[in-house]
Parts: C-alpha cells; sequence; structure tokens
C-alpha cells in the first residue's frame, strides 16, 4: 500500500502540474510549520509525506508531514461504523502540541482512513470536519476511495480528491480563500457529493485577490431571558452571566477580541474573562504560578491564603489581598478544545470568608452551554 501510495502521488505531480497561489502576506518565520499534516494509524505516511510536498509548491506555505499518530481506545459511534470527528481532536490534541516547529497560527491536518461522522450525526458521513478555535481539521480519506470489484482502490482519482479537499482546507483557514458558486472552481461549495467533488478544478480562481485570514473571533455579548449570553464563532461553548446589578464594561483598544468584562456594586465587583484555545492552557496550577509572579512585578498588595476548589466544572483558585479588603477568584473552564478563563474580584469592607462566599455564589449562578454553529462542516 505505501509502495503504490509513492508511484501514485509521483504520477499526480506529472498529471496536475499547478502553479504556486502565492499568500498575500509575508510567510511565518522559517522556524514555524505554516500546516501540519497529522497521518493517523493507516493512513499511509509516504501518502502524507507526499502531499505536503505538493501543496507547499501549490500554495506557496511551508506544509509539513509528520509521521503517523496512532490514536488509542476510540470507539465508533452506536450502531455505527463511523467515528467522531470531536474525539479525533481530543485525542490528538495533547499530541500535535509537541510537533516540532508548531506556531501560534499553525494549521493541523488530521489524515484518516477511518469513515467520519460527527457526534450529532446530522449527516450521512462527513468527508471533513473544522474546529476554528483549535485551528484544526480532520479529513478521511474513507469516502474517496475508486472501487474495482467492489474493493476500494488508492488510484489517483482517489489521490486527487484527497488533495483537493486538503487544499481547499487550507485556502479556507489560511490563506482568506472564499467559497464560490463557480462548479469549476477549487472552493465551489457545497459540496454534496463525490459527483460535486471530481468536478470541481485543483485551483481557486480568486487566490489573487484574497486576503488572508486573520482570526478575529469578536465575542458577541446578547441579553436573554435576564443575562448575559457570551458566544464566540470559534468556539461551540456559550456562557451565560446573570444581568442583574452588572453593567458590559467597554473594551479598551489593545483588549483581546474575545475577551469581556462587567462592573458591579458601584464598581466593588469586577467580572473579566476571554475565551480561549485549550492549547493555550497549561492548569489551574501553571494560571496561578503566573498571576502571582505577574502581582510581584506589578508590585500588587500580596495575596493570601490561596485555595483550590472545583465548583461546578470550574476549577478555581480564591485568594484575599488584605490591605485593599479585597477577595479574588481565578476560574477556569475546560470543554470542547474552548478554555474559558474568568476573573472575579469583590473589594467590600467585610470578612474575607463572606467575599469569598459571594464570589462563589456569583460563579454557580453561570451557566455553560453548548451550540452549534461555531465549527464548520463539509
Amino acid at each position: 500500500m505505501l509502495r503504490r501510495a509513492i508511484l501514485l502521488l509521483a504520477c499526480l505531480l506529472c498529471l496536475h502540474p499547478a502553479r504556486a497561489q502565492t499568500p498575500a502576506t509575508a510567510p511565518d518565520p522559517l522556524d514555524t510549520v505554516a500546516v501540519y499534516l497529522v497521518p493517523t494509524e493507516n493512513f499511509p505516511e509516504v501518502f502524507a509525506a507526499n502531499l505536503a510536498r505538493m501543496l507547499t509548491r501549490d500554495t506557496g506555505i511551508w506544509v509539513k508531514a509528520s509521521l503517523a499518530v496512532p490514536i488509542a481506545e476510540m470507539a465508533p459511534l452506536a450502531g455505527s461504523n463511523q467515528y467522531a470527528a470531536e474525539d479525533f481532536f481530543e485525542k490528538l490534541l495533547p499530541q500535535t502540541e509537541k510537533l516540532p516547529g508548531v506556531g501560534r497560527k499553525t494549521l493541523f491536518l488530521l489524515l484518516t482512513t477511518r469513515d467520519l461522522n460527527t457526534r450529532s450525526q446530522n449527516f450521512r458521513y462527513q468527508i471533513s470536519y473544522h474546529n476554528n478555535l483549535l485551528n484544526m481539521s480532520v479529513i478521511s480519506l474513507a469516502r474517496l476511495f475508486s472501487y474495482q470489484d467492489g474493493q476500494p482502490l488508492m488510484d489517483v482519482t482517489a489521490a486527487t480528491r484527497f488533495y483537493k479537499m486538503c487544499k481547499r482546507t487550507i485556502g479556507e483557514a489560511r490563506l482568506g480563500w472564499q467559497r464560490s458558486s463557480d462548479p469549476s472552481d477549487l472552493m465551489y461549495a457545497p459540496i454534496m457529493s463525490i459527483e460535486d467533488l471530481d468536478k470541481i478544478g485543483l485551483e481557486h480562481k480568486g487566490a489573487a485577490l484574497a486576503v488572508p485570514v486573520q482570526r478575529v473571533d469578536q465575542v458577541s455579548i446578547a441579553t436573554v431571558d435576564g443575562a448575559y449570553q457570551l458566544t464566540v464563532p470559534a468556539s461551540t461553548l456559550t456562557l451565560s452571566v446573570p444581568a442583574l446589578g452588572l453593567s458590559v464594561q467597554e473594551k479598551k483598544g489593545d483588549a483581546p477580541p474575545r475577551s469581556f468584562a462587567f462592573s458591579g456594586q458601584q464598581g466593588a465587583l469586577s467580572i473579566a474573562g476571554s475565551f480561549e484555545s485549550v492549547h493555550s492552557f497549561r492548569g489551574a496550577g501553571a494560571a496561578w504560578d503566573g498571576d502571582l509572579s505577574e502581582m510581584k512585578a506589578q508590585g500588587a498588595p500580596e495575596a493570601s491564603d490561596a485555595a483550590f476548589e472545583n465548583i461546578g466544572g470550574w476549577n478555581v483558585v480564591l485568594y484575599d489581598q488584605r490591605s485593599i479588603n479585597s477577595s479574588s477568584m481565578r476560574a477556569h473552564y475546560v470543554k470542547d478544545g474552548t478554555w474559558i478563563d474568568l476573573r472575579l474580584s469583590l473589594v467590600k469592607k467585610e470578612k474575607p470568608a463572606a467575599r469569598r462566599e459571594a464570589l462563589r455564589q456569583r460563579l454557580k449562578a453561570m451557566a455553560v452551554g453548548a451550540r452549534n454553529a461555531a465549527e464548520r462542516t463539509e
């Protein structure tokens, strides 16, 4: 199978000498990989390596293939032979972070031979599935094979189909390519069948005009049933914060786009946070160490009596700053590739135990939910 993949990819290179479609921005530093192809289990490593070289040539950015990565203990969806795309993200996220040359904007394409779907199973199958917040896609070869006498065949047709899916994903996620209504364009959408995939070309006609993607995922705040409902396009999670007594604070010019802030009790209570990728989360203990270092560097009042707790799925550290009658909370919620980072602070002349309990009740009144619209599928 591996030897055959080598020959087929060489053949594909000869048949389709595409010109480089260079992005309209400076490339990443030479030591940072723009796109990682991560073959899993039985996916041919040599196929992935040749594919990476072709995509580097044809997109103008550095695409690199890793060695095959095993996936342990992944069960198919109930009553089927399909596997949930979300499981690939959860299983492989820790391993992708350790790959050499990974940068903050590295896009990961997880390559599999397993038949793919989502946990919701809204479609019969998925060829690819993307998670914006993780900057990660999984692409399946299972439905792209040719068949002869009922047996799957890894031929040039199958290799070309897979190349198109990878290039489409890179174009949209890294190069700012927009989907097209032209059935001959590589970025034609929607792709509803293998026949559609076969009809599209190998190049995007609007590539020269494309503006590379700048991932600015602005947090959206809406009032729903007496609560502030916070969402970010790149995340499947929502955060609901009871609005009673709170007002939304205007962002400063340098505030991160996924951040938010509220105040209450004439400024005595402050709540601030952000939606982040789980890539950035190193654990509550590491975050607390960072907070201590930052407070020391800023000359802030000394933090005392730190206590770690778990409150409704939130990993929490509570601490006091007695000299200013303040108690604070740093809370972390991690799920489905999202890290919600939350800070609550209350300045009030009362016992620290009472302030801490008030912060606990504030956190307990919040609710983390899920939504389906944040992840792009195909």
